[in-house]
């Protein structure tokens, strides 16, 4: 009777470990991996297996800072069961990491939560860090900023619970007429969409009237399909038109 008591709070209970091929999955990607239970003390009936995909975020708001923590999904693994003392199973899991999620940056980050859903008892919980990262599209999207001369800011990839934020400061391209350019890219299963504020320089009295009214800055919203992104250089070019063709459009 202590036995059971004592498992239904931890002690003693049956034990949950999540084994991956590798840390990082690529957004689309495919992760592999096997869970593991190892029986406790006593005989416990567990109504399933699931692993949550979780996000951690911080963001600044104003002058403070709010974390954002969020499950993504939840995939459920097996059958009712009744693992007995000292009994171990093992379990193959493969699932998808879906398009459209923020990636692994600066403050946000995910881990995968495995538990045992056993009645009237704490459920016994593995957490697992992970890396969400870019696609080879994705990637591509970067790099060509990199090439551009844009440098990424640091505390870059702050997610808000709606969008993740990429903030770049020009080194060579446009770094007299720029103080910098954000992005929000969102990286869907054939194209990339992406929101950009392009931010002037302030220059003069004049320049700083328009920065305090925020009239030195543009947002422009663009879909490059996958298909039309051959080369880093290719796209660059392509980013390159579109910073100029919107920097002439503000005041």
């Amino acid at each position: 009777m202590l036995t059971k008591l004592l498992a239904s709070i931890g002690i003693g209970s049956a034990r949950v470990d999540l084994e991956v091929a590798g840390t990082a999955v690529p957004l689309g990607g495919i992760l592999n991996g096997a869970i593991r239970i190892q029986g406790g003390n006593v005989e416990q009936r567990v109504n399933g297996i699931y692993i949550n995909l979780v996000l951690s975020s911080a963001y600044r708001a104003g002058d403070q800072t709010r974390n954002i923590r969020r499950t993504i999904g939840t995939v459920r693994v097996g059958e009712e069961m009744v693992v007995r003392p000292g009994e171990e199973r093992v379990y193959p899991v493969s699932f998808q990491i879906p398009f459209g999620l923020p990636i692994s940056r600066g403050r946000t980050r995910y881990f995968l939560q495995t538990g045992l859903d056993i009645p009237q008892a704490i459920d016994p919980v593995d957490h697992d860090p992970i890396q969400i990262v870019p696609n080879r599209e994705f990637k591509m999207f970067f790099e060509a900023l990199k090439a551009l001369g844009f440098r990424e800011k640091r505390g870059s990839g702050d997610y808000n619970g709606r969008f993740q934020e990429f903030e770049y400061r020009p080194t060579t391209y446009f770094v007299r007429e720029l103080d910098e350019i954000e992005v929000y890219p969102v990286a869907g299963e054939r194209e990339l969409e992406v929101v950009m504020q392009i931010d002037k320089k302030a220059r003069g009295l004049f320049g700083s009237l328009l920065d305090e009214l925020d009239l030195d800055e543009r947002f422009v919203r663009f879909t490059i399909p996958y298909s039309e992104m051959d080369s880093v250089n290719g796209l660059a070019g392509m980013l390159r038109n579109i910073i100029e063709r919107e920097y002439r459009k503000i005041i």
